[in-house]
């Protein structure tokens, strides 16, 4: 079900048009602490995909409407919202961030609409080595980060506290962590474990300091290790093919007018 708040929302009105939308962030790996504990630093984060109408594509002026990409707050929810052609250049990069909005479980997901079914039944063919060199390019930013960190504007005054106590940045270090495990999964199975069910509670004990710097950064390496050595042996494709890409875009967006 969609979040009250956010159907009251007054939302840009081309956000509305949404296709597939769900939980991302610790919600969707299965991570996420309430407001109530005292090491909690978690938004509830939302993603939604859309598909604008007909008109703002193919009409008259089309070429400089530039809406494809929105994000705000709207009370305790973080709210990300791409446009289809957006979110499937993405898709095309590697990008994990958005990969993940395909890979949840079925009760992590608000809304599916037909044209989002059709989405989510090509995401395996989506898959390319550069989601598993994003993974882990982003694992060894986040390692870094960690202890190499700024106190940056994203940050609260209650996860400054934590990275002042425990000496390093806890949430960093969880990111970094539940991103090797997860480019360890598809490179084992093939497919994006997007649900922590296996290691959530270790990831858990990391993001609330219950681990020192030092464990954490010995895990780290340890799989770190592990992905690269896995990683040349990688079947998937170097990358996305394109003319799949373009077929599948169109489809989904003729379903979604169709839809409306």
């Amino acid at each position: 079900m969609i979040p009250e708040e956010l159907e009251q929302a007054n939302l840009p009105a081309w956000t509305r048009y949404g296709i597939l939308e769900g939980y991302r962030g610790s919600h969707g790996h299965g991570t996420y602490i309430p407001s109530t504990e005292p090491n909690s630093v978690d938004d509830i984060d939302i993603f939604r995909v859309v598909v604008q109408p007909e008109e703002h594509y193919l009409g008259l002026g089309s070429y400089l409407k530039t809406q494809e990409h929105y994000e705000t707050f709207i009370g305790q929810y973080d709210v990300l919202v791409y446009d289809i052609r957006k979110f499937m250049h993405l898709l095309s990069k590697g990008n994990p961030n958005v990969h993940i909005f395909l890979w949840l479980r079925p009760e992590d997901y608000f809304k599916i609409t037909g044209a989002g079914e059709y989405l989510l039944s090509h995401r395996t063919e989506f898959l390319s080595q550069k989601v598993i060199q994003s993974f882990g390019g982003y694992a060894v930013s986040q390692l870094r980060r960690m202890t190499h960190f700024e106190y940056k504007g994203y940050m609260g005054d209650k996860r400054k506290a934590l990275v002042n106590q425990y000496g390093y940045d806890c949430k960093n270090a969880a990111h970094c962590i539940r991103l090797l495990a997860t480019a360890l999964d598809l490179l084992k199975t093939g497919n994006l474990v997007v649900y922590r069910e296996k290691d959530g509670e270790t990831l858990i004990e990391i993001k609330t300091g219950r681990w020192t710097l030092e464990r954490v950064k010995e895990y780290a390496n340890k799989l770190k290790m592990e992905f690269e050595s896995l990683a040349p042996l990688s079947t998937l494709p170097l990358s996305v093919n394109q003319k799949m890409l373009e077929d599948v875009l169109l489809k989904v967006m003729k379903l979604a007018w169709k839809e409306a």
